[in-house]
């Protein structure tokens, strides 16, 4: 009989563990992800989410209209994407929620420096006084999950293609690889598909489980993709603030993306996501 391992899965992660978590056991707690300094490592800090223009919005202000160009309204400062009908219309949040789609098609507009720090912070960003207040929820506080970037043709980082890892942190991109051979590597990793080998920004997010697990147990591992889907929500709903298509997958090859981004071996992929400005 074929093993049914969603099944296995959902029974070895049941809640409470049968046995004690490594922290009940008096373990040393998991390590925080490395700094994003060092001697050799390239690193772009972005500018600040308070300073863009993006944090002027409240749930009635939109932001860039889908070509990407800043409307002049005086009580936001910008304006909104095109909602259904063509006509410009301030987005609130039910409009946001309404309007949030699966984009695949994107012109070669690339995204800029604020934008890209908006999309970041309002993911997965730091939005307290401790790292452990976030954008997006996470079990325990522990946000297991990191996000790296696949950057193609961008004019203003330090290099024109690569792969980056985000620092919530810090706020800050630290170089992977540098080169198109790396980001033409994860277009094919991610099956070839249009819209990777398209779109001028590739999130893809990672987690290291046992950052987890030595809280809570086997629980945690359904954690993991509730936080992953969180944060991917989230890029969603900025993206629709933004004018920006987004497009979430799950259909890669998890060993080729996680030997691409260089991950150790306790990281494992666990979602990915395309953006760009919509192609008209």
């Amino acid at each position: 009989m074929q093993r049914d391992i969603g099944k296995e899965f959902m029974a070895a992660s049941n809640y409470p563990p049968e046995t004690q978590t490594d922290e009940q056991k008096g373990l040393p707690k998991p390590g925080n992800p490395d700094d994003p300094a060092g001697p050799d490592k390239i690193t772009f800090k972005l500018p600040s989410p308070e300073d863009t223009v993006y944090s002027s919005h409240s749930l009635s202000c939109g932001s860039e209209s889908s070509d990407g160009s800043k409307g002049s309204d005086s009580s936001c400062g910008s304006q909104s994407p095109e909602v259904s009908g063509g006509s410009k219309e301030h987005l609130t949040l039910f409009e946001i929620l309404r309007t949030r789609r699966s984009v695949r098609r994107y012109s070669a507009e690339e995204i800029s420096a604020e934008c890209l720090s908006y999309l970041l912070w309002a993911s997965c960003g730091v939005s307290g006084d401790s790292d452990e207040f976030r954008t997006a929820p996470s079990a325990g506080a522990i946000h297991p999950v990191e996000t790296y970037i696949s950057v193609q043709n961008c004019s203003w980082l330090p290099v024109k293609n690569g792969i980056w890892r985000y620092h919530p942190t810090t706020h800050e991109l630290s170089l992977i690889s540098e080169g198109t051979d790396a980001v033409a590597g994860l277009g094919r990793a991610c099956m070839m598909q249009p819209q990777v080998l398209r779109a001028p920004v590739v999130f893809f997010w990672t987690a290291k489980p046992y950052r987890a697990v030595w809280k809570y147990g086997t629980r945690v591992y359904r954690d993991i993709f509730l936080d992953a889907g969180h944060i991917c929500q989230n890029l969603y709903l900025a993206g629709v603030d933004a004018g920006i298509g987004v497009c979430a997958i799950n259909a890669f090859a998890d060993e080729a993306v996680k030997a691409i981004l260089h991950l150790p071996e306790d990281e494992t992929v666990v979602y990915a996501a395309t953006c760009g400005h919509k192609r008209q």
